[in-house]
């Protein structure tokens, strides 16, 4: 009887070794399904370097189909750019890999005219591919390139200094208050602040998205450009809606393409991680209070991984994440994860924004696989940084 106990407790130890797989393992084969998930050619539908996306419109019937959106190959791209640094071995050269790769597909989303403004489908292809009718109006909808896109494109690829520069002066041009324009799709206390645009088109209206300004503001403090008074402003702008928590209080309102607090903290929390910024660094406190309180409110798996991973970057202690093997991931609920979405009514004036914003047949979601998975490596990669 004794050695038959001494095997049960010999079997049950073994499947609770291989239940719980340890960090190293998690973050190898994370990085080969993410190599694995990588177009290596064209298909028709995504282009080589690319990572398969998906979109549904928040209304049924929900029309879940391919989006070729350049969006999640950029955004992971730029992922494994800043954890390269914190990996070894094969999982460097798997990573170094696949950033290398992603920028094959970069040149199909230039701006026609060869400026360095990216779009978030291919220049020369339809946009909304899949839709009854929306595909077939690019000549009415237009597509404008995009400073989200961009930015996330020039940091996740080779850019010299030039290029930076020519950008900065075309967002420089067509941000708040300038040439006319003034935002009428924000707060009235901020729309005299002369911020940069989500928008890199002319005939755009001006923008505001918190989100979209983060990721403004890491490229400008990444690329070492010269600083000036849109900066200035940018900032400012963060730091008013950080005081007033509009992340917590409205979020669907100050971020229509991200919409969800945790998610906002994230690309918050990600700038303030990566540069020391006196204007934000004051509210750490309120954003370490304000994530914790998110950690007990959220139920989808992502949040809990990306709101961890906000206190890691914060320098603040993370409660350990109950998730211990592949298996108990793919069978989560990270599939209904929705970590970029587009709401029509982003430019219309207040009440009508405030109405539309919440209809939902006139939003769209964006799904990627394999960007949450990208999401929890970097989460893992974090822990194992901060925890030394």
């Amino acid at each position: 009887m004794r050695i038959f106990g001494f095997i049960l407790f010999l079997f049950i130890g073994l499947n609770c070794l291989c239940a719980q797989q340890t960090d190293s393992y998690i973050i190898h084969t994370l990085l080969k399904q993410i190599d694995s998930a990588q177009y290596k050619q064209n298909d028709g539908e995504f282009y080589t370097g690319m990572f398969k996306g998906y979109r549904a419109c928040g209304g049924g019937p929900h029309n879940y189909q391919p989006d070729n959106n350049i969006f999640f190959t950029a955004v992971t791209a730029f992922g494994l750019r800043n954890i390269i640094p914190h990996l070894d071995g094969e999982d460097k050269l798997l990573a170094e890999a696949v950033y290398k790769r992603a920028s094959a597909s970069y040149p199909l989303f230039k701006n026609r005219y060869g400026n360095p403004y990216y779009g978030f489908w291919a220049t020369n292809d339809i946009i909304m591919p899949h839709t009854f009718i929306f595909q077939y109006l690019k000549q009415v909808f237009g597509q404008g390139e995009d400073a989200d896109d961009t930015v996330m494109i020039l940091l996740s690829s080779d850019t010299d200094d030039s290029t930076c520069n020519v950008l900065k002066k075309h967002m420089i041009a067509l941000s708040n208050i300038t040439k006319g324009k003034r935002i009428i799709s924000t707060c009235k206390k901020y729309t005299d602040i002369p911020a940069y645009s989500t928008w890199l088109g002319d005939r755009m209206s001006v923008d505001f998205d918190f989100a979209v300004h983060c990721n403004i503001m890491y490229f400008m403090f990444d690329k070492k450009l010269p600083f000036v008074k849109q900066d200035s402003a940018t900032l400012h702008l963060l730091a008013e809606m950080v005081e007033n928590r509009d992340y917590m209080s409205n979020p669907v309102f100050l971020s229509p393409y991200y919409v969800h607090s945790s998610i906002l903290l994230y690309h918050l929390t990600r700038l303030m991680g990566a540069f020391s910024i006196p204007e934000l660094e004051i509210y750490k406190p309120q954003l370490i209070a304000d994530i914790n309180y998110l950690l007990t409110a959220c139920n989808n798996v992502m949040d809990q991984i990306i709101l961890r991973t906000s206190l890691l970057r914060l320098g603040a202690k993370a409660p350990e994440l109950d998730l211990h093997s592949l298996q108990e991931f793919d069978e989560s609920n990270q599939n209904s994860f929705v970590f970029f979405q587009a709401r029509a009514a982003f430019p219309y004036p207040t009440p009508l924004k405030k109405i539309f914003l919440n209809w939902s047949y006139i939003y769209y979601y964006f799904y990627c696989p394999t960007y949450n998975k990208m999401l929890w490596l970097e989460y893992l990669v974090e822990k194992g940084r901060r925890n030394g």
